[in-house]
């Protein structure tokens, strides 16, 4: 009967309840085996999104992306959830729908580079397939072979990608991520990060990307960069 007891006791000892505030917050065996999980799932929400929407063949993007973006990017990985989207001012002409047309600001060559993109960020994690459309957007005289040397392996399924039925589908999809957030955009690139679309903040991001990353970040998280 005491063994009893004292398991008894033992038991209600595993089990705290703690208020905070109006929050009730309840400590069991079972919360303490996902204490991993939820250090995990804290990890991934640390990450403040940022969406670029760019054009391969625009110089703006093109400054943009390569003194800008790409090294703030190299310094705050971590803490940035980055998603590149390869559309623009393009747009898709859909009237025959075995055969879409795409038409693209700056001609046609733009068009298979926006696709191209689009394969490299599909095929390629994105921590690798960033590099290689930082490496594209240096210049317009950079070049696809030249840029995936480090992932050679990879060159065939991106090009099947960017010729095939998979490059239109990913560009449809660009099409329509982009037409979310306004058509056509009013200027390229555009930068979202997680609130609403602003028009009025587009020159700061365009110009102090990185400061401006690190006033939101601190701001949504309470922690210093």
């Amino acid at each position: 009967m005491i063994r009893k007891l004292v398991d008894f006791q033992l038991g209600l000892g595993l089990l705290k309840v703690f208020c905070l505030g109006a929050v009730l917050v309840t400590y069991s065996y079972q919360a303490a085996a996902s204490d991993s999980n939820a250090a995990t799932v804290s990890n991934e929400t640390s990450k403040l999104p940022i969406t670029i929407y760019y054009e391969t063949l625009c110089s703006d993007s093109m400054v943009f992306i390569t003194h800008q973006l790409y090294p703030s990017w190299l310094r705050r990985e971590k803490e940035m959830k980055l998603r590149l989207v390869p559309f623009g001012k393009s747009w898709i002409d859909e009237r025959n729908n075995d055969s879409p047309v795409y038409h693209c600001q700056h001609g046609p060559r733009e068009c298979e580079l926006n696709i191209l993109h689009g394969c490299i960020l599909e095929k390629l994690p994105f921590n690798k397939a960033f590099p290689v459309v930082a490496c594209l957007m240096k210049n317009f005289r950079t070049s696809f072979e030249k840029c995936i040397e480090s992932h050679a392996d990879k060159k065939e399924a991106i090009n099947s990608c960017s010729k095939g039925q998979l490059g239109g589908i990913l560009y449809k999809d660009f099409a329509n991520q982009t037409d979310s957030v306004h058509r056509p955009l009013p200027f390229v690139p555009t930068i979202v990060d997680d609130e609403p679309y602003n028009y009025y903040e587009q020159d700061n991001w365009l110009q102090h990307f990185d400061r401006k990353f690190v006033e939101r970040y601190e701001a949504k998280y309470g922690t210093k960069l």
